[in-house]
């Protein structure tokens, strides 16, 4: 988000353009206001929240930092933890968590922990070791805002600090996207799985479904990568990759059974919702 042109401007991480103001309720509007305010002119300030349908913003989740903190390497990483006094971090990834504490340069891997969630608290333990995540507003030493805040007990050591969603990049793709290209002699339907599996269907006119499925990545490009683990696809046949455009996906290589430019519109449900809904992450 930035001033500029005595209007409130803001671009996603991974556009170069900045659109007109967004709409937001009235206290999003003041805090971002004031911190803009307070920053040089023309420099941004990064912004996550949660909007309803019509795009207004309505609940606030991570507000803070600079371009820099859009480009963070939080690569398959469900939730992040952390703190600066001391420097600690914890990452949560596929069920798995790893504790870093850079100021006693110590580190815990627990690879299947426990967990629980109850009310307004989600926690992560084992081998005498809990991450306890809370929906409650936090702010860290550098002054930048979250709405989770974050404990990590181990013996004697208690570490405090916020916590933020991981890969958005990956986490904010949707669950199903579609063409809708009448001269296509079939349609396609893609459906991508939390757990890194797809579900590829082509439908023909009359109806008559073909499937294919595989596993799915995102490449450090940002490109959406599809491996096929279908026996009748061989060779250059094995996978598809997809470039974003304005929240549709394109298909970018040719291939001898999906063809090549067709573009894949999104649904609704993006996968960070289906992880927030089976209460796995808060």
């Amino acid at each position: 988000m930035r001033i500029a042109d005595n209007q409130l401007q803001y671009r996603s991480c991974d556009q170069a353009n900045w659109r007109s103001e967004i709409q937001g309720v009235a206290s999003i509007r003041e805090r971002l206001l004031d911190r803009l305010l307070s920053a040089p002119l023309g420099v941004g300030i990064y912004l996550e929240a949660w909007g309803d349908a019509q795009g207004r913003l309505t609940e606030l989740q991570m507000l803070g930092g600079d371009i820099a903190t859009c480009r963070f390497n939080l690569d398959g990483i469900e939730l992040r933890a952390g703190g600066l006094n001391p420097v600690w971090y914890a990452d949560l990834r596929d069920g798995a968590l790893v504790v870093h504490d850079s100021t006693r340069l110590r580190s815990w891997q627990l690879s299947s922990p426990s967990f629980k969630q109850s009310a307004n608290r989600w926690s992560w333990s084992a081998e005498g070791t809990r991450l306890t995540v809370k929906t409650e507003a936090c702010r860290d030493a550098l002054g930048v805002e979250y709405a989770l805040s974050a404990q990590f007990t181990a013996g004697q050591t208690q570490l405090n600090g916020c916590a933020r969603y991981g890969d958005l990049q990956r986490n904010l793709l949707k669950r199903h996207y579609y063409s809708r290209d009448s001269t296509l002699l079939r349609q396609f339907a893609l459906e991508l799985q939390v757990d890194d599996r797809f579900d590829l269907s082509l439908i023909d006119r009359k109806g008559e479904t073909e499937r294919y499925q595989g596993s799915w990545q995102v490449l450090k490009s940002g490109e959406l990568l599809l491996r096929f683990s279908d026996e009748r696809l061989r060779g250059s046949g094995k996978s598809l990759r997809f470039k974003s455009e304005e929240g549709a996906l394109r298909l970018m290589n040719q291939h001898p059974v999906f063809g090549k430019g067709t573009r894949l519109y999104p649904g609704v449900e993006p996968l960070l919702s289906t992880l927030r809904l089976s209460k796995t992450i808060p």
